[in-house]
């Protein structure tokens, strides 16, 4: 049987590391993991002491940065499939037992990867990562469309494109993938749920740091051998679109970019349709709220407190909505302004998934996706 060697690298992150603990105590296959803690001071011990008999290896001490620990991890643990997972993403149940089977019945197979959810530092659901699509190599130089915690590597590919490369802050995953590319490896996609991905401030991604652009910019020069790169600006653009408080100038530059590629769309619709990158996402459109006319959205839930209530914004208000949850009794429910007010059922396990469909069949949005919890106490 396939074994996993799983890096968990973390600086005071503690508030998040025992859902990513957790996410990996619900896989049935056999792991070997690494915690490589970077000398984190806000509980950390306290936040691993209930996890001791999943750990195979731990160091706290202050290191050379994420990516020379993610290195050092693969090297002190064992197992024939390698992947990282930061302390505040986490995987969905089964997940390592679903992608051992890809691998199984794919013998030639050296990369598998997945879909993934953007969640809020509370694990409340955003959106679908919007990037994904089937493996192809020219679209790679130019596009991460690989969500880094659901990807997973044979360790003899990994080993022969020359492991991470521990220089890079912000792009190692995508540089690695570029590299295996390069050397050979097979790609394969799978369109099933693998990863939870938090934002929230403070996170790389939404820093905006001119290095992270720096970094990109380099892949396509080198990768891509583009003089101009101009897939930066899109990266800049979905930095932009995930900023939960942006300023007026970040709205007008998201609204200038948005408007340029629905003109790019609509001068260039054939080869868009002809694309796999287009295709809604459990009835989401991509990089846009947008549903027509219902959709699925599957979330893990890790955390001990209930779901009491879900607080929808929707855009239309005017319309009923017919929202079931675990796939329960369907409650038709009309928006109290702009939001829709669901009672929770008891739930059991960590799966969550919740169908909203509109009675009208017409278009909408989900533009704000939250939950009361319960009181501890009354849980």
């Amino acid at each position: 049987m396939l074994n996993f060697a799983i890096v968990l690298p973390n600086l005071n992150q503690s508030r998040f590391l025992t859902t990513a603990l957790e996410s990996l105590r619900h896989q049935s296959v056999p792991f070997h993991l690494a915690v490589m803690d970077a000398g984190s001071t806000d509980g950390f011990d306290e936040a691993i002491h209930s996890y001791a008999d999943i750990i195979t290896y731990l160091r706290s001490e202050p290191d050379k940065g994420q990516a020379s620990a993610i290195q050092e991890g693969m090297g002190v643990v064992s197992g024939d499939i390698v992947a990282w997972l930061n302390a505040d993403d986490y995987y969905f149940p089964g997940t390592l037992d679903r992608v051992a089977e890809h691998f199984a019945n794919n013998p030639d197979v050296d990369v598998v990867y997945g879909d993934a959810v953007h969640v809020t530092a509370d694990g409340l659901f955003i959106s679908y990562f919007p990037a994904i699509q089937k493996f192809r190599e020219k679209d790679l130089w130019h596009s991460c469309f690989i969500c880094q915690p659901a990807c997973f590597v044979r360790r003899s590919a990994y080993e022969e494109a020359g492991k991470i490369n521990t220089a890079l802050r912000y792009t190692m995953d995508w540089d690695l993938w570029c590299r295996l590319s390069q050397s050979g490896a097979k790609f394969k996609y799978v369109h099933e749920l693998l990863a939870c991905v938090r934002y929230y401030p403070g996170t790389k991604t939404l820093s905006c740091d001119s290095r992270r652009y720096s970094e990109i910019w380099r892949i396509g020069r080198k990768y891509g051998r583009s003089i101009l790169p101009l897939s930066l600006l899109g990266f800049f653009r979905f930095d932009l679109s995930m900023k939960q408080h942006k300023t007026p100038s970040q709205k007008i530059g998201l609204w200038a970019f948005d408007s340029l590629r629905g003109l790019k769309r609509k001068l260039f619709f054939r080869q868009y349709a002809e694309k796999e990158s287009i295709k809604p996402i459990h009835g989401f459109h991509r990089w846009e709220p947008t549903v027509n006319p219902s959709c699925i959205i599957h979330i893990p839930w890790y955390n001990d407190r209930k779901w009491k209530r879900l607080n929808l914004v929707v855009d239309p208000g005017k319309s009923a909505y017919r929202v079931t949850i675990n796939d329960g009794v369907p409650q038709i429910l009309m928006p109290k302004g702009d939001r829709l007010l669901v009672d929770v059922p008891v739930l059991k396990g960590p799966s969550r998934k919740i169908s909203i469909e509109s009675m009208t069949g017409q278009e909408w949005k989900l533009l704000e996706f939250s939950c009361e919890l319960q009181d501890p106490s009354n849980a």
